[in-house]
């Protein structure tokens, strides 16, 4: 990690992230080409053994922007910053987890009972109504 302005920069996490993202996008962008040929008709033959056009086109594009955005200051800056965020968060604990989720189930499930109450009171009276 590189040490900038007295900050440890997670130079490192920021790299994996944007290779994982390049990929993510590259998988979109294949996809988007991939249907983008077959309504324009053309042909998506394989270029490089399995690699048909648009897997090529796609990821070279996520390739080229994700270069593009490192190579750009500001991206570079927020990035780092982000990570560095991320470090100081607190992160709950299992147990922390645990019990807030058995929370929200719960809640759910009472607001589910309550619902059902509602609409069927409402759909009783509607029947009496009409």
């Amino acid at each position: 990690m590189e040490n900038v302005g007295g900050v440890e920069q997670p130079k490192r996490i920021v790299v994996i992230f944007y290779v994982l993202a390049a990929i993510a996008v590259g998988v979109f962008f294949e996809r988007i080409f991939s249907l983008a040929f077959s309504y324009a008709r053309v042909n998506d033959f394989a270029v490089l053994g399995d690699w048909t056009l648009s897997t090529v086109v796609g990821f070279a594009l996520a390739i080229a922007l994700a270069v593009g955005l490192w190579r750009y200051p500001k991206t570079q800056q927020v990035s780092f910053e982000i990570a560095l965020e991320l470090r100081r968060v607190t992160w709950p604990s299992l147990r922390e987890t645990r019990a807030a989720t058995v929370a929200v189930i719960v809640a759910s499930a009472i607001a589910a009972v309550v619902l059902g109450v509602f609409d069927f009171v409402w759909s009783w009276l509607s029947s009496k109504v009409y």
